[in-house]
C-alpha cells in the first residue's frame, strides 16, 4: 500500500466510522496517550428500571468487503481533497493514524490496521436504542469475536485504557436474586485526545461513545439476522421500539417483527438487494405495478418515497378498517396503491414535510381519517387524495401533477424503471438530495439571515448531490417477500 493509498484509507475509514457511528467519540483535553496503570476505582454508572430497546441496527456480514469498499470507492477518495471530506474525518484521522510505535511499540502499523483487520474483521452490528434511558448514542457490537478480535481488544485494553466504569446490573427490574447478578465493567480507551468506551460480556464485545451505551449494548441484544446469500450489509427496523406510528404502519402492512433493507458490496459499489423480513399477515399486501397516475404525483426531487400495494376492505370505513386490522373482517378486499413522500429537513424550526397520496375512491374515508387537530393541506390531484403537512409541499405535488415540475417518472432511467416494477412495498432513498438539503438547512440555521452560502458549502452540496437514488422493493409471493433493488 502506497503512502497516498494509506492516507486515503485512513480518511475514508474515518468517514465510514463517523457516518455510520461505528465508534463514536467524546473529546478530552489535557491528557496524553500511551500505556498507563489504571489505579483509580471504577466510576459508578446508574441504570434505570426500564430496559432500552434496540430500534434500528445495521449488520455487516462481510466486513472485509466493506473495508475494501471504503478504501477503493472513487467518490470517497475524491472528496478527501475537499473541505467536506476533511471536515468529516477531523479527529478520526488522528485516532486511526496513530502508530503502534507511539503506543510503546505495542504493534506494527496503525490503529486503523488493528481495528479493520482484527477487531472489526468479524461480522459486527451497529445498534441504536430507544427508551427513556437511551443515550442516543449507537454502539458497535461484535457478537462472535474470533481469537484475532479478542487479541486486538486485549491489545487496545493494555495500551490505551485510561479509566473505567461499572454498572451494578443491566437496566430493568430488580432481579429476584441480586447476589447472582454480575456487574458490567466498561473501559475507557484514550488515543490521540479521543475516548472510546469498550466492554465484554457473554462472549460479546461492544464499543460506543458513552459508557452507558456500552452497558445497553451488552445487555439488550437484537435478534440475530438470518444469513442470506448475496447480502453483505442489512439494516433492520423494530416497529415495537419506534413508537405507535411504526407499529400501526407495520400492522397495516402485515409485517413481522423486523423489516430488513438488504445490500451487497461489489468492488467499490454498494448495491441494493431489496426488502427482507417475515410477514405476520401476508394477506394485507398485494403485488402490482403502481399506476402511472400515482407516480406522476411524486416529485423527482422527493427525499424519501414509500410505495405500497395494500389489500383493504372494498368499502373502506373506520369500522371496516378496524375489523380488518383485528382480523374479524369477512367482506371482499380490494387493492389500494398508496404513496408517502417525506423530505427530511436540517432545521428544528422547519415544519415536517410529509405527504400521503391515496386513491380518490376513498375520499370520504381519507377526510374522516385525517380530521384530527393536526391540520393537513388537502388537494385532489391526478385522481388521488393528497394530504400534505405544509402548503409548500402540497403546491409542489400540484405542480408535479400538472407537469410543471418533473415527477419520479422523469428521474434517471434506472429509477423510473425501478419504481414501475410490480411490488408490494418499495422504498426509495434520494441520498444526494436529502444530504444536500440537510447540509444547506444546517448552514442557514447557523448563519445570519440573507447571508449567501460560502463556496465551500456550495461545493460540498454539489458533491453530496452526486450520491445515488437507491430503491429497495419486496413482492409478496407464497407468503414471503421476494426482494429486488435498483439505483441510479
Amino acid at each position: 500500500m502506497t503512502q497516498r493509498t494509506r492516507l486515503v484509507a485512513i480518511a475514508a475509514a474515518a468517514i465510514l466510522v463517523a457516518a455510520a457511528s461505528l465508534v463514536a467519540v467524546g473529546r478530552h483535553r489535557g491528557e496524553s496517550s500511551g500505556r498507563s496503570q489504571d489505579t483509580h476505582p471504577p466510576i459508578a454508572i446508574p441504570v434505570g428500571k426500564i430496559p432500552p430497546l434496540p430500534s434500528i441496527w445495521l449488520d455487516v456480514e462481510a466486513p472485509g468487503k466493506v473495508w475494501k469498499y471504503v478504501r477503493s470507492n472513487a467518490w470517497l477518495t475524491r472528496i478527501m481533497s475537499e473541505p467536506l471530506g476533511q471536515g468529516m474525518s477531523t479527529g478520526w484521522a488522528g485516532f486511526l493514524a496513530t502508530k503502534g510505535g507511539d503506543l510503546g511499540g505495542a504493534f506494527d502499523g496503525l490503529v486503523l490496521d488493528v481495528v479493520s483487520n482484527r477487531l472489526l474483521a468479524d461480522p459486527f452490528r451497529v445498534v441504536f436504542f430507544s427508551g427513556p434511558e437511551a443515550t442516543g448514542a449507537p454502539a458497535v457490537v461484535v457478537p462472535r469475536p474470533s481469537s484475532a478480535a479478542r487479541g486486538a481488544y486485549a491489545l487496545l485494553e493494555r495500551v490505551a485504557r485510561k479509566g473505567s466504569y461499572r454498572a451494578p446490573l443491566c437496566p430493568g427490574p430488580e432481579p429476584k436474586e441480586p447476589k447472582s447478578v454480575s456487574p458490567i465493567d466498561v473501559s475507557r480507551w484514550f488515543i490521540a485526545e479521543h475516548s472510546v468506551f469498550a466492554g465484554e460480556r457473554d462472549g460479546r464485545i461492544a464499543l460506543a461513545r458513552s459508557p452507558l451505551a456500552v452497558v445497553h449494548a451488552l445487555c439488550a441484544v437484537p435478534p440475530a439476522a438470518s444469513v442470506t446469500q448475496g447480502v453483505d450489509v442489512s439494516i433492520t427496523f423494530s416497529p415495537d421500539a419506534l413508537g405507535r406510528e411504526a407499529q400501526a404502519g407495520a400492522a397495516l402492512l402485515g409485517l413481522g417483527p423486523g423489516l430488513r433493507l438488504a445490500f451487497a458490496v461489489e468492488g467499490d459499489r454498494l448495491l441494493p438487494r431489496g426488502l427482507l423480513g417475515g410477514l405476520d399477515d401476508p394477506g394485507r399486501l398485494g403485488s402490482a405495478a403502481p399506476p402511472e397516475a400515482l407516480l406522476a404525483l411524486v416529485p423527482a426531487d422527493a427525499g424519501i418515497v414509500f410505495l405500497a400495494t395494500l389489500r383493504l376492505p372494498e368499502k373502506l370505513t373506520r369500522d371496516s378498517l378496524a375489523q380488518h386490522l383485528g382480523r374479524s373482517y369477512q367482506g371482499p378486499l380490494a387493492i389500494r396503491p398508496v404513496a408517502l413522500v417525506w423530505n427530511p429537513r436540517g432545521q428544528e424550526k422547519r415544519p415536517t414535510e410529509v405527504a400521503v397520496i391515496w386513491p380518490e375512491q376513498d375520499s370520504a374515508f381519507v377526510r374522516d381519517a385525517f380530521s384530527g387537530p393536526n391540520r393537513m393541506e388537502h388537494r385532489r390531484l391526478c385522481g388521488h387524495e393528497v394530504l400534505a403537512s405544509t402548503g409548500s409541499l402540497a403546491a409542489a405535488l400540484e405542480s408535479t401533477c400538472r407537469g410543471d415540475l418533473p415527477s419520479i417518472l422523469h428521474a434517471a432511467p434506472a429509477v423510473s424503471a425501478g419504481v414501475k416494477q410490480s411490488a408490494s412495498i418499495t422504498v426509495g432513498f434520494n441520498f444526494g438530495v436529502v444530504l444536500s438539503r440537510l447540509l444547506g438547512d444546517a448552514y442557514t440555521a447557523d448563519t445570519a439571515a440573507g447571508k449567501k452560502p460560502s463556496p465551500e458549502i456550495e461545493s460540498a452540496r454539489q458533491l453530496l448531490e452526486e450520491l445515488p437514488f437507491v430503491g429497495l422493493r419486496g413482492a409478496v409471493e407464497n407468503g414471503a417477500l421476494v426482494p429486488g433493488g435498483f439505483r441510479s
